[in-house]
């Protein structure tokens, strides 16, 4: 791993977290991303 301070232990515990979500490092998100992407973004700037 290259990240300082970041080893083994953190990359499991974040892989459980996601698993506990149904989720996993590398999935495809279907319909990801969204054709209206930028327009999201957007909005989310108009935000701030």
């Amino acid at each position: 791993l290259r990240t300082p301070n970041f080893g083994r232990k953190s990359l499991n515990e974040i892989k459980e977290v996601l698993s506990s979500m149904g989720l996993h490092l590398g999935m495809d998100v279907e319909d990801w991303p969204p054709d209206n992407i930028e327009d999201l973004a957007k909005k989310l700037e108009d935000q701030f």
